[in-house]
């Protein structure tokens, strides 16, 4: 393979092994406080989402910082106004969508168990229908369908993790290339492979604190929908229910009052009957 191009993808498979180092630290660092953030209150990770939200944001600012001197180059220095014109609104885009994305994950509000779990409360000493216990127990439902959906993310963000090694993996084979070559000083591969180790220990350092903070943060889930449970149990018990056979007593009842006052009977109305 040409010295060219194995330069190339050793320069972006370095800055890529770099970036997502930092991102593994991100990942490290929040979901470590998550962790014992749900130990202790089971709130929705809000901190380690707006960490998210900066560390996406400034990864994208750069790269669109990148893309606006290459577009500026295609219009002052090349002249071509077209493709120049066509990457600055891509840009603008990218922008506009990046900002809309980091809104509505920051945004977005609580609907999980606590939250059922503080309504059914505010409803405590209250007698609710049983098309509302009805609607409850669809919510219920609807967040543990939710909460296996979440399951599903976390068996695709172990896959994520492996994405670094594999690109400091290439990265490595490509110092050693050039270094087998003479086209790049012996110290690239050994850095490259010092890219391996530290992006693999991360890697398995993230996944097990991923999974300690899952497992934290279903425990106390798990607490508050029994908790939710028995609440809406306790208000089941309270809602009015309907006798069988009251409307037919009441006109009974009404039709004996009516001939004990001497009054007509309605011929629409069952006459009592005798025991």
């Amino acid at each position: 393979m040409d010295s060219g191009v194995l330069g190339v993808i050793l320069a972006v498979a370095l800055a890529g092994s770099a970036l997502a180092i930092l991102l593994q630290l991100v990942d490290v660092v929040t979901g470590h406080q998550v962790r014992r953030a749900g130990r202790a209150a089971g709130t929705r990770d809000r901190d380690r989402v707006l960490s998210w939200a900066i560390a996406v944001c400034s990864v994208v600012l750069v790269l669109l910082v990148l893309g606006v001197d290459g577009a500026a180059r295609l219009l002052l220095d090349r002249g071509q106004l077209l493709w120049g014109a066509l990457a600055l609104v891509g840009l603008v885009a990218v922008a506009a969508v990046t900002a809309l994305l980091a809104a509505r994950a920051l945004r977005r509000p609580e609907t999980g168990y606590r939250v059922i779990r503080e309504e059914l409360r505010a409803q405590v000493g209250t007698r609710i229908s049983k098309g509302r216990i009805t609607d409850y127990r669809t919510w219920l439902a609807a967040i543990d369908d939710r909460q296996n959906d979440l399951r599903r993310h976390v068996v695709a963000g172990r896959w994520v993790r492996a994405i670094p090694v594999v690109v400091a993996l290439v990265a490595t084979v490509a110092a050693v290339w050039l270094t087998v070559e003479r086209a790049a000083p012996w110290w690239v591969a050994v850095v490259s492979l010092c890219l391996v180790i530290v992006t693999a220990w991360l890697a398995v350092w993230g996944a097990r604190i991923s999974l300690a903070r899952n497992l934290a943060i279903h425990a106390v889930h798990q607490k508050q929908r029994a908790e939710a449970l028995l609440v809406l149990d306790d208000l089941e018990r309270k809602t009015p229910r309907k006798v069988a056979g009251l409307s037919e007593r009441v006109s009974r009842a009404l039709a004996i009052l009516r001939e004990q006052q001497g009054q007509p009977h309605d011929p629409g109305e069952p006459r009592p009957q005798g025991r």
